[in-house]
């Protein structure tokens, strides 16, 4: 991982704050320069044309050009107060008639203005002087006395020295502005970050102090920013889900207890109370058969909860495979005829179509509900198994049962593993209370789902609803 990735989240966005602001800093600051630097070279070349007017105004106060020669003076001083503004006056020969320093002799005077055409900024050109310096001039023609009198050469330049020292100023006036504006946008970034992420170190916070026996910890949402709801919404919603899977597996190891040790211990006291004394061989063989009976029921015990653990962790593999729902149903109520006449009761079958579905996780998820329904159904009642497409497309199969029904605040809960209505516990040693896990377990694997209705002393009705996709009617 890269240095930058594993800086803290605070810095790397202050650091990210701080080259956007230099370069905000430097985008403005290139283009006020060049901005500055455009509008001194446009006061430079008005200067340059202004002086060129004055200048031809005076001449034509002289009356010959040997005027000019002898006081040249006037003409010059009009670059007194104006630092670095320099003048050269040449005949129409091109001899030099008189400068104000040194470095004006060296004006360009090629492609001069006639003395009748008016100075613009298209005659202004660059200009390099000695020392490396350089400015803008222009050359322009102007007459003495009048129209027709002599033509002298006016040269005016003016170097860049002054305007670069104003450019340079002021490029380090931004540099220096850009300087401190990258390290506060810096320095308070990172304050505006650490304070926006405390949000995120309540979450770090809280989930540090998580344990198996403190899962009660919840951030509160009202606190926290619009970006950070969904996320804190999501912890919190991942608390409530540990928390119910520690409180059912609390409670699941207590009913694993309780249910193991009523098989074992009446193992223990059978075996303890014959060997206790010498008995007839009959009684020998009669705990044997009682103690078949324990070992059968916690093999079925054993082999549901392992069902249970390997359809949680998705390790059981469907076989799926077209099914009749009438001869699969049919097939399942034979199987119970001899149970269910033994109970008193009835079973109905009314079932049409074809679903796909694993064989025979669907006939042990339908025998639980059916096993289910007989132990709770009275003498005399009709057990009702039927099967058909619901209007939506799904495929419902559905066991229905008389009886005493199911009580309202036991229905959300029916599903859970070693669940037992206590109205029911005198029947538990014939039920491990792991059956209607099982088969939410299983129609959790095909993808559907699980519902039950009842109606106290009326009827009970399990559905089990697959999806659309598994219909293959």
């Amino acid at each position: 991982m890269s240095p930058l990735r594993r800086m803290p989240i605070a810095t790397r966005l202050a650091l990210l704050f701080a080259t956007v602001t230099a370069l905000i800093f430097s985008i403005a600051g290139v283009h006020l320069y060049h901005s500055l630097s455009e509008q001194l070279q446009s006061r430079d070349d008005v200067l340059l044309l202004s002086t060129v007017e004055h200048l031809r105004h005076m001449l034509q106060e002289f009356e010959s050009i040997e005027a000019v020669r002898a006081a040249p003076h006037s003409l010059l001083d009009v670059a007194l107060g104006y630092r670095g503004l320099l003048l050269a006056l040449k005949d129409s020969k091109g001899a030099l008639i008189a400068y104000s320093a040194r470095d004006a002799a060296l004006i360009p005077d090629e492609s001069p203005l006639a003395a009748d055409r008016s100075p613009d900024a298209a005659a202004v050109r660059v200009w390099h002087g000695s020392n490396g310096r350089q400015g803008r001039a222009i050359a322009a023609w102007g007459r003495v006395d009048q129209r027709d009198g002599d033509r002298v050469l006016l040269l005016v330049a003016r170097e860049a020295a002054e305007s670069e020292v104003v450019l340079k100023a002021h490029r380090d006036d931004v540099l220096l502005t850009m300087l401190m504006g990258v390290l506060a946008t810096a320095l308070l970034g990172y304050v505006i970050a650490r304070r926006g992420l405390r949000p995120v170190q309540a979450v770090a916070q809280t989930a540090g102090r998580v344990t198996a026996s403190q899962l009660g910890e919840r951030l509160r949402i009202e606190d926290a920013p619009a970006e950070l709801e969904g996320m804190i919404r999501a912890f919190n919603h991942m608390l409530d889900r540990l928390e119910d899977s520690f409180r059912r597996l609390t409670q699941f190891s207590s009913d694993i207890a309780h249910d193991l040790r009523t098989p074992i211990s009446n193992l223990m006291i059978q075996t303890q109370v014959t060997l206790a004394q010498p008995r007839p061989a009959a009684d020998y063989e009669a705990l044997l058969a009682s103690n078949v009976e324990e070992y059968e029921r916690l093999t079925r015990m054993i082999e549901n909860m392992l069902f249970l653990a390997r359809a949680d962790n998705a390790q059981v593999a469907l076989n799926k495979e077209t099914i009749s729902v009438d001869a699969e149903l049919k097939r399942i109520a034979e199987y119970f005829d001899g149970m269910a006449d033994e109970a008193g009761v009835v079973l109905d079958v009314e079932a049409s179509g074809a679903i796909i579905a694993d064989p025979l996780l669907l006939r042990r998820a339908v025998s639980n509900l059916v096993a289910n329904a007989i132990s709770y159904t009275p003498r005399g009642g009709h057990i009702t198994i039927c099967g058909h497409a619901h209007g939506d497309g799904k495929d419902v199969i559905e066991v229905s049962n008389p009886g005493s029904g199911i009580p309202p605040e036991h229905l959300a809960r029916i599903f859970d593993r070693f669940y037992r209505i206590e109205v029911s516990r005198a029947k538990s040693r014939l039920s491990s209370g792991l059956g209607l896990a099982i088969v939410k377990s299983i129609m959790t694997l095909h993808g559907g789902d699980i519902q039950v209705e009842s109606v106290p002393n009326k009827l009970t009705t399990f559905k089990l609803v697959f999806p659309k996709s598994q219909s293959g009617s």
